[in-house]
């Protein structure tokens, strides 16, 4: 096999300086709007992500304003879309590097409506990281035990409509990003570099994952597929060295690494229908946009109408 195609992606950087108005800001790690994460594509055309530090979720909008979306609090991570515009919240509960105390905010699924009023559909995981939607209408959450001391994590299967939750696998790794492909799901395996795939059946428990991909370099975070079924992967660099996006074709194999600038931690991606790429860099506090993809992102799945 050949060396994977490296590519320079022409970058729109958002939000300019001063573009969003919210206060001021707690201390925190990064510069730009904090820690960011989560970014899903509207059916509006909208990007909303979060800022994990700062508990704050926001809205990118097509003329490239940046907005206040809602105040989840805590440490917001992943994002998921659910029916009628609500954005599903995975709730880390501060354990992920959060600026400032939020009490009476735990570990769990929260859900924002589109006027940005939060609820809670289940407390019951730990810290979550990410979550997306399955092919049988229910979320899937990523729970990696966030302590040095340990390296496990547990995933969980919740029910949109009652909140009922409970643990499908519980792999020994830090299961961080999370996606369906063809009824199989995908989870990123952090610090050992990997992609591992679950054969799925609805109603039941996960089994034992496979290896479907391996980084040479780099920490995979979130991740999305396209309508090809190319994987494209937010990589956090290591050793001070720039994260970028390597792209993995079916058969496992990094084809493409995709430049986006000299961000080390970028942590999450969202591939829109018509191929433009969101990225979130938490290392500078900027949501990136690129023309990135010849096909578009794949279908995601949603809850069953209720």
């Amino acid at each position: 096999m050949g060396e994977p195609v490296a590519a320079q992606l022409t970058i729109e950087s958002f939000p300019a300086s001063g573009a969003v108005d919210t206060g001021p800001w707690p201390a925190g790690p990064a510069k730009g709007i904090g820690a960011l994460e989560g970014p899903v594509w509207t059916d509006t055309g909208a990007v909303v992500f979060v800022a994990m530090d700062h508990g704050f979720l926001y809205q990118w909008n097509p003329d490239g304003e940046v907005t206040l979306f809602a105040v989840p609090g805590g440490g917001p991570n992943g994002l998921a879309i659910g029916a009628h515009g609500d954005v599903y919240v995975a709730q880390n509960g501060g354990h992920g590097g959060a600026s400032r105390r939020w009490p009476g905010i735990t570990g769990g699924v929260q859900i924002v409506s589109p006027d940005g009023r939060v609820s809670w559909l289940t407390q019951d995981p730990v810290a979550p990281n990410d979550l997306c939607f399955g092919p049988d209408g229910m979320l899937y959450v990523t729970d990696p035990t966030r302590s040095p001391a340990r390296d496990d994590s547990r995933i969980w299967r919740c029910d949109p409509a009652t909140g009922e939750s409970e643990i499908v696998a519980t792999p020994r790794w830090y299961a961080n990003g999370i996606g369906f492909y063809d009824d199989a799901l995908y989870v990123a395996n952090t610090f050992e570099r990997t992609i591992m795939r679950y054969a799925w059946r609805p109603g039941e428990r996960l089994g034992a994952p496979e290896e479907f991909a391996r980084l040479d370099r780099g920490l995979p975070d979130g991740f999305a597929f396209d309508q090809e079924g190319m994987l494209v992967i937010a990589a956090i660099g290591e050793g001070g060295a720039p994260g970028d996006l390597p792209v993995v074709a079916p058969s496992g194999q990094v084809i493409e690494r995709l430049s986006v600038g000299s961000g080390r931690e970028y942590t999450n991606v969202a591939v829109a229908a018509d191929g433009r790429l969101a990225v979130t860099d938490a290392s500078e506090g900027r949501l990136l946009i690129a023309a990135g993809r010849p096909a578009g992102g794949a279908p995601l799945h949603r809850p069953n109408p209720g």
